[in-house]
């Protein structure tokens, strides 16, 4: 039986929520293969065709020049092997569950030529990635967040490869002329992408806005929630704290401190699935190696590459958690009988290698007390319970201690320094007033931000997932291509990119 929702009906929400005019065409393009979005892709459209909108899908994820984050197979490869792709099955799908057949498109430009690129940046640093655009659009930042290997670090002294830069320049500028052209041809009002994040879904959101259309953005919902649809990126966080306030405000009393709590509770207790990459090789209660102070500081480091990119203004934020570390261990030292402990992000220890190094070194220029690295067996949560401050640059852990009525306070970017349950400081001056008089914002402050996490967006009603995980849309299985084509297409993609990444 599904749970109360933010939302009950996604057929409401879009009709609350999009004029007339806007719900005439809806077009949604996917550009990945994941089997979790290609079920909201069929949710979104055969809900939005019932609505009686007239529909586009477009399933590109094999179509696009540089292979997106999400994509698994290749039609060509499964059609060889006498089997499908999983967007091939979920195109199926949507016709038997009604979607008529005019309604699955491939990409209009088959003779594709480009006008217009930027040339590759020499060098290709991050800086010089960061300012290319395409046709008034920003194209720089969407690259950034698609690393061309897993070595490849953050450091701005680090080229990009040239043949991989060059080869996300023509993909992004690919997906922008193919939507914008679909939009065109097909009078589209409004254009539902994945979250915005990614190379070529902002290329898609940006031509869609760049025609003036509405752009909605597809994501995963709650832990107990099937999916999200928002106006917003999922990387709005100034956005998503309002929603959270919003969304606390209208949900029942009796009913939203037990689901909110269940949330911190779960992840206290390493009982969170997603949360096991992070503690998977953390001790419950451990806190061997941690030093005795009068006045304990402890700082949670946030992964530095899931911030880089964010559009900010890193002057007001200390310039760099490196640069916030430091300003806060000399804040620490000048306080009387004071200790500063730092834990590093759990997810560093899968982080490119240059990266980790240079946070380690980061951290020795700091001269903490004590420093419990990405791999060590502490118990982040009992270090949260032990500490007298806990301090963050954005980490989930901040919204955490809060929930234990820590003082906490926030130098960098976050999902939760808006909800009021955390203190912000963006100058020495702040950071030394927070350690002097530190402020314990009420417990409940934090609550919002669990309901978000549990119960955001919408149940699923077209798309039923079975007991092995597989999607059925319509009555018909989306399964992805069998192993043997999934083999093929990994191993040509790592071919690709690996030869990409050495030019």
């Amino acid at each position: 039986m599904a749970v109360r929702a933010e939302h009950a009906s996604l057929t409401e929400w879009l009709q609350a929520s999009l004029t007339p005019d806007e719900l005439e065409h809806v077009g949604i393009v996917s550009l990945n293969q994941w089997p979790f979005m290609c079920a909201v892709v069929g949710e979104v459209a055969l809900t939005a065709h019932e609505m009686g909108c007239e529909v586009t899908v477009g399933m590109w994820a094999d179509d696009t020049p540089l292979p997106d984050p999400g994509w698994t197979s290749s039609r060509r490869i499964a059609h060889l092997l006498r089997t499908r792709t999983l967007d091939e099955n979920l195109e199926r799908a949507l016709l038997h569950a009604g979607l008529p057949a005019s309604s699955i498109v491939r990409p209009p430009r088959r003779r594709w030529r480009p006008t217009g690129l930027p040339p590759v940046p020499k060098p290709a640093t991050r800086t010089a990635i960061r300012q290319l655009s395409y046709h008034g659009s920003d194209m720089g930042r969407s690259i950034l967040q698609v690393h061309p290997d897993t070595n490849t670090s953050i450091r701005e002294s680090q080229p990009w490869p040239k043949r991989y830069v060059e080869a996300a320049i023509r993909s992004y500028a690919w997906v922008y002329d193919q939507v914008r052209a679909l939009i065109e041809g097909r009078g589209i009002t409004t254009l539902i992408v994945y979250n915005g994040r990614f190379t070529h879904d902002q290329a898609a959101a940006s031509a869609a806005e760049r025609a003036g259309v509405r752009v909605l953005y597809y994501d995963a919902g709650g832990l107990e929630t099937g999916f999200d649809l928002t106006f917003a990126p999922t990387h709005d966080w100034a956005d998503l704290q309002q929603r959270m306030l919003r969304m606390w405000d209208l949900w029942p009393e009796d009913e939203r401190e037990e689901i909110a709590t269940a949330w911190f509770v779960n992840r206290q207790n390493h009982q969170e699935p997603g949360l096991r990459v992070f503690v998977e090789f953390q001790e419950r209660g451990n806190l061997r190696g941690l030093p005795k102070a009068r006045k304990l500081v402890a700082f949670f480091s946030s992964s530095p590459d899931e911030i880089a990119e964010l559009d900010l203004k890193w002057e007001e934020l200390h310039g760099s958690q490196p640069g916030a570390l430091a300003v806060l261990a000399d804040e620490v030292r000048a306080q009387p009988d004071t200790q500063l402990v730092v834990r590093t992000h759990p997810h560093m220890r899968l982080k490119p290698p240059d990266d980790l190094t240079d946070w380690r070194a980061a951290v020795a220029a700091a001269e903490p007390t004590a420093h419990f690295d990405a791999g060590d067996p502490l118990d982040s949560y009992a270090l949260m319970r032990v500490a007298d401050i806990v301090v963050t640059y954005g980490s989930t852990a901040g919204v955490e201690a809060a929930f234990l009525g820590k003082p906490v306070l926030v130098l960098g970017p976050s999902a939760y320094d808006l909800i009021g349950c955390v203190t912000r400081a963006s100058t020495p001056e702040q950071v030394r007033a927070a350690l002097e008089a530190p402020v314990a914002h009420p417990a409940d402050k934090a609550l919002p931000y669990g309901l978000m996490m549990q119960r955001r967006g919408f149940n699923f009603q077209h798309a039923h997932e079975d007991d092995g995980g597989t999607f059925i849309i319509g009555g018909v299985r989306v399964n992805d291509a069998r192993q043997a084509a999934l083999n093929v297409s990994t191993e040509l993609r790592r071919r690709r990119l690996s030869k990409l990444a050495r030019g």
